[in-house]
């Protein structure tokens, strides 16, 4: 009798076939995952099937509504903010051009007024003259570093600048020494300062004042608020959606992120208003009163220097009379826009003043007229001049610094302000995932 046949299972190590006909070897995961095991499709289409799958759906466009409000609103207070400091460099820059302007042409009206003495000019003329081409010299350098896009044109102002001071001297070694081509010197540097120098000044002023309205005009950047706007608009469609399909109308969650996000859009654009508000009010007082200072002193400057001018060349001077009846008017109707009192008292002396030179010169004594020109008694023209350019230059300085102040004490908060949104905006996505998973939760 034979044992019964008995079939014993054959252990195949994983992974080796057994090599037998027929024998199919084992499955591989890419062979799972197209086979009987869903893909990923699989698992999305599960996921986003019915309504379950649609609050999902609409669950993730509330985070990213929620986020990109929150990353909208913070970008819109730093861009406030930038701008602010921007208006602020450029403001900066106008005024230091605006004294590399009027300290030109006090220089210039010093030289020409100390010219009219004869011989050798006082020392405190001289002084003055030198102590205003002094601040020139710095003021070039200090504008260049502080904006390079003004480098060129300051490079080729202080050459020009270099060669009006080289003119200046040689005028004044030949008047020392009483010769008369010494006034051909003297205007010569003077023409020369208005035809090459004054003109760069002029355009490196206009750049500034135009890239500081621009920045005035970008401090106010809340048209980015509108993409924040229609995010909250859009997590307000949510919850009403989610309201009719759960047959519930009051989601915590999803409500406190709606709520959340309406503070941190309403804080961020009642900063934003202010930031502009204020910058437009400083553009409007404080800058545009430096800048109406500042002509005022340039030409008053300018006028001084023409007075001076006509003396010199004795009878052939009418064209630089014109040119301090021109200045004259700027003057006055500059003033008249300040209505400042006491700048429009000291600048009728002296006009005064120098209507007595005229009238003593067109009348033939000339030598009278220079002495009142260059006098410092209680009407003479250099006093009378002197108070006023002191009083004017005094107030430019301190409606430009005032300028200055104020703008870099606008949006210190923002960047605070701009964490602060931020961490709402992640706060309130969390409160969208929560009260979407409560209400997918209640619906199985």
């Amino acid at each position: 009798m034979s044992a019964p046949t008995t079939n014993i299972p054959v252990a195949i190590p994983a992974g080796a076939s057994s090599g037998a006909p027929g024998t199919q070897p084992p499955r591989t995961i890419a062979g799972s995952l197209s086979g009987g095991v869903p893909g990923a499709r699989g698992i999305a289409g599960r996921l986003l099937h019915g309504t379950p799958g649609r609050m999902r759906l609409f669950g993730l466009l509330g985070v990213i509504a929620a986020v990109l409000l929150g990353a909208v609103s913070a970008n819109a207070l730093l861009a406030s903010q930038a701008a602010v400091e921007r208006a602020a460099n450029n403001t900066a820059q106008v005024v230091r051009a605006q004294s590399i302007h009027v300290d030109l042409l006090r220089a210039d009206a010093v030289a020409t007024n100390a010219f009219l003495v004869g011989g050798l000019e006082s020392a405190e003329s001289r002084a003055r003259y030198e102590a205003a081409m002094s601040r020139v010299a710095s003021g070039i350098a200090t504008a260049a570093a502080a904006q390079p896009a003004d480098g060129k044109a300051l490079g080729v102002l202080a050459e020009r600048v270099q060669t009006y001071a080289a003119l200046v001297e040689q005028a004044r070694s030949n008047n020392r020494l009483g010769l008369p081509v010494g006034a051909q010197y003297l205007t010569q540097a003077s023409a020369g300062l208005r035809a090459d120098a004054i003109p760069i000044v002029t355009q490196v002023v206009k750049a500034n004042e135009d890239r500081s309205s621009k920045e005035f005009d970008r401090s106010n950047s809340s048209l980015q608020l509108l993409v924040g706007v229609l995010s909250l608009i859009g997590l307000v469609a949510l919850a009403v959606w989610l309201a009719k399909r759960t047959h519930r109308y009051l989601n915590p969650s999803l409500t406190g992120a709606i709520a959340l996000l309406l503070v941190a859009l309403f804080v961020t654009a009642t900063t934003i208003t202010g930031i502009g508000r204020a910058t437009r009010d400083v553009a409007q007082g404080d800058f545009q009163s430096a800048v109406t200072l500042a002509n005022i002193t340039t030409a008053a400057n300018d006028a001084r220097a023409n007075e001076s001018l006509t003396l010199i060349k004795r009878g052939s001077g009418a064209a630089n009379e014109t040119s301090w009846k021109t200045d004259k008017t700027d003057v006055d109707t500059d003033l008249d826009r300040l209505k400042d009192a006491t700048l429009i008292s000291l600048w009728g002396d002296y006009v005064a003043s120098h209507q007595k030179v005229r009238s003593l010169d067109d009348g033939g004594r000339w030598d009278d007229a220079v002495k009142l020109s260059t006098s410092t008694a209680t009407d003479g023209a250099a006093k009378t001049f002197g108070d006023f350019d002191v009083a004017v230059t005094k107030a430019r300085d301190d409606a430009g610094k005032t300028t200055v102040t104020n703008l870099q004490g606008q949006g210190g908060s923002a960047p605070l302000l701009a964490v602060v949104v931020g961490l709402v905006a992640l706060a309130a996505s969390w409160l969208v995932v929560r009260g979407i998973g409560q209400r997918i939760e209640e619906y199985r």
